[in-house]
C-alpha cells in the first residue's frame, strides 16, 4: 500500500513537472483537468492518466532530458 502512495505521489510531481515546463496555456490544463475529475481526492491514478493523455504533456525536459529519468526509481 506505501508503495502505491508513493508511485501515485511521484507520477503526481512528474506530472506537475510537466505541466509547468509546458507553455502558459497547456501549464494550466493538467491540474485543471485533474482538479475537475477528481473533485478533491488526492492521488486518483484514473483521472491523473486520463488528464496526462487528454493535456498533450511533452516526453521530455526542454533541454532534452527524457521525464522517465527524473521519476522515482527511474535509474
Amino acid at each position: 500500500m506505501a508503495q502505491t502512495k508513493m508511485l501515485v505521489v511521484a507520477f503526481l510531481l512528474v506530472a506537475m513537472l510537466v505541466a509547468s515546463t509546458a507553455p502558459a496555456a497547456e501549464a494550466f490544463c493538467f491540474p485543471d483537468c485533474y482538479n475537475r475529475c477528481a473533485n478533491g481526492e488526492v492521488g486518483n491514478v484514473a483521472c491523473a492518466n486520463m488528464c496526462a493523455q487528454a493535456c498533450v504533456v511533452p516526453v521530455t525536459t526542454p533541454d532534452g532530458t527524457p521525464l522517465a529519468s527524473l521519476a522515482a526509481g527511474g535509474n
